[in-house]
Parts: structure tokens; sequence; C-alpha cells
């Protein structure tokens, strides 16, 4: 896990921000005894996991989604984790198979690793739609339903 503490050095070194966070960390997770947060499997029914595809380093997108009741948090993959090379830059005919690039790996690592840490839960993706060009969107949403990942706007999260 990473947490991050301001983006300039000088945040970095706030031990009050670091205490907070070790603080939420330790009762989140229950490890002062008692019943954590984060504990999936006390999460009455709500199994909803997102998997957000697109966007920034801080995902504003996916955030409307992060702050609902009742919604996990897999990964958010932020749009420079998805290196996709433009099919017009090869001689494919511009199917998703045509379209070079680590996207799928990326993809398939996060849905994999969302899948485990959550079992049973049921993992929808949610696009950062104006983060993609549309052949890019397009490929993505065309590759997700290949592999059954379900592909859900904000509302799907209810």
């Amino acid at each position: 896990m990473f947490l991050e503490i301001g983006s300039t050095e000088e945040y970095w070194g706030r031990q009050d921000a670091a205490q907070v966070i070790a603080l939420l960390m330790w009762k989140g997770l229950g490890m002062e005894g008692g019943a954590g947060v984060g504990d999936w499997y006390r999460n009455e029914g709500r199994n909803k996991v997102l998997l957000g595809v697109g966007g920034g380093h801080y995902a504003p997108r996916h955030m409307d989604i992060v702050l609902k009741d009742g919604v996990w948090v897999g990964h958010l993959l932020s749009g420079y984790s998805l290196p996709m090379v433009d099919p017009k830059q090869s001689k494919g005919n511009g199917h998703e198979n045509d379209i070079g690039g680590t996207w799928k790996q990326s993809i398939n690592v996060a849905y994999e690793a969302t899948k485990a840490a959550f079992p049973g839960g049921v993992i929808i993706a949610h696009l950062d739609q104006k983060s993609f060009k549309s052949w890019q969107k397009n490929a993505i949403i065309s590759y997700l339903t290949e592999k059954n990942i379900k592909v859900g706007k904000p509302a799907d999260f209810v």
C-alpha cells in the first residue's frame, strides 16, 4: 500500500499527518482490538467493488463512487498505467487486438488482485470517460466485456 503525505518535500516530513494516517490504519483494520471498519467479512451484503480505470494520479472522477456507502475500492488504474499504442501507428485495422502496449496486462493484474482481496465481491469497472480518446475507450470496454468484467456508471454502485 502506498499512502502519500502531500506532493512535495515540504509535506513529507509532517509527523502530525503521519500519525493521523497511522491511527486511521490501526483503527480501520481493527488492530487495537475492536472491529475494523475495513473488514471485508463484515460487509453486511454490501459487496460492490470499484475497479477504477483511467484518470490522473488522484483519480478525481472515481471519487464520487469512492465516497458512497457500501462501496469497496479495489484498484484505481491511472491513465499513465495503461500504455496503449495508437492503432494508426500500426498496420492493424483498429481492433483492440491491434492496439499495442501493456494496458491489457495492467487491467488483468488489477482485476485479479481485486478479486483475490474481495472474495465473492461484485467487481465493477468504472471508466474515467474524459481521460481516453474514443479508440482507447472502445478498446478498453471491449476488452473488459470479453473478460466478463462489468462496466458501470456511478449509479451502479448504489
